[in-house]
């Protein structure tokens, strides 16, 4: 009889002594999770590929065609993220790789933050120059050098292409914050094998949708985190999915000093209708040959 208590009293302590260890397992889990959600919280650097479509093929909206017409519907993107900030670096297919061997140098890059985006106008301008002066020397001969400031922001862009500014502006971007509360779990249709998908909160009818997926071993064990980011953005008419890492780390960012006065705005305007009027000379002269 003595020998039947030792035993029952030998079984419980087992199970108590292995409650115990899950109980620590479990409370050295959720530290290690809120741990690195907290680093996120507070800055992170990312790389991703991206493809963005237009949600309606009839049209096509003001930010998906400038997408467009420099062929970057689809590329690399690098970045950087601050509570409230986002910068962002955009290449060609392929690029961000070429660059990280000496290779292709990003394209332009956008920053954005609560109050305005600010768009590297300045660079990418010499970019197409560039391609265009590759392509066609005679035409590229008649395009000028770039000499004003170099970045333009959501407004002085929204006037150029002659657009409502909300069509431009991107600051809900930047407000989102890292959280992986257990009632933000969907399960889309896309879902990636051993990744689980949280839904970011947003208000308002034409709010973006941001739903992030991430394998949660990732998240506990590596510092290079695999994410899949979806974005559904109405105000835009654009969906965009990224496929990348990022990696937490505080970042000091801040808005462009370059940037173009509202004066010169004109003078872009006319370089606008300068190359419009070049493409349909080009066009005139090709249907011509044909």
């Amino acid at each position: 009889m003595k020998s039947s208590k030792k035993r029952s009293r030998a079984v419980v302590t087992v199970v108590a002594c292995i409650l115990a260890v899950c109980l620590v397992a479990a409370l050295v889990l959720f530290s290690l999770v809120n741990s690195k959600v907290r680093a996120l919280q507070k800055g992170a650097a990312f790389e991703f590929s991206y493809n963005i479509t237009a949600q309606d093929s009839s049209s096509t909206p003001a930010l998906y065609n400038i997408l467009k017409q420099v062929g970057a519907t689809s590329g690399d993107v690098a970045g950087l993220y601050s509570p409230g900030q986002l910068q962002l670096y955009l290449y060609p297919s392929g690029g961000l790789a070429r660059a990280e061997t000496g290779g292709t140098d990003f394209f332009t890059d956008l920053y954005i933050d609560a109050n305005d985006t600010y768009f590297d106008a300045g660079r990418l301008y010499r970019t197409l120059r560039d391609s265009i002066a590759d392509s066609a020397p005679l035409v590229g001969a008649f395009l000028p050098e770039w000499s004003l400031p170099n970045y333009i922001t959501q407004a002085q862009l929204a006037k150029i292409l002659g657009v409502p500014n909300t069509q431009v502006a991107m600051q809900e971007m930047s407000g989102y914050t890292m959280t992986l509360s257990r009632q933000c779990i969907v399960h889309p249709d896309y879902a990636k094998k051993d990744y689980t998908y949280y839904q970011f909160p947003s208000e308002g009818e034409d709010a973006a949708v941001l739903v992030v997926g991430l394998p949660l071993k990732s998240l506990l064990f590596d510092d290079t985190i695999p994410v899949d980011v979806h974005v559904e953005i109405p105000a835009h008419g654009v969906n965009a999915a990224l496929s990348g890492t990022l990696e937490a780390g505080v970042n000091s960012l801040s808005a462009p000093v370059s940037v173009i006065s509202d004066s010169d705005i004109d003078s872009i305007v006319q370089l606008r209708e300068r190359l419009e009027q070049f493409a349909d000379l080009i066009n005139t002269a090709l249907k011509r040959v044909q």
